[in-house]
């Protein structure tokens, strides 16, 4: 069975674009509405069977900004990573 070639740029580009754009609508929920974003992360934490003290901080633009500028890295980074082990293991069959 051919598998096709992943392209690293282009997978390291849709994850680090996806990461971007959940983080700044996180941030986006944290400016508009501090208190039910509060509440959604005290749900998650109970989804995953954790209870810690999370509190919001105040809202800070370059706080905001740098937040989504690591998530595109560090997920852009991860999509590469994962196209090239596929890459590497298509290659093998």
């Amino acid at each position: 069975m051919y598998m096709n070639k992943l392209h690293p740029h282009s997978v390291g580009m849709a994850a680090g674009s996806t990461a971007a754009l959940m983080h700044a609508l996180l941030a986006l929920l944290v400016a508009t509405m501090p208190d039910v974003t509060q509440k959604l992360i005290n749900l998650d934490m109970a989804l995953h069977f954790m209870k810690m003290d999370v509190m919001l901080q105040p809202f800070s633009a370059g706080g905001a900004v740098a937040l989504i500028v690591l998530a595109f890295c560090v997920a852009y980074l991860v999509g590469r990573i994962f196209a090239a082990v596929y890459n590497s293991i298509a290659r093998g069959r």
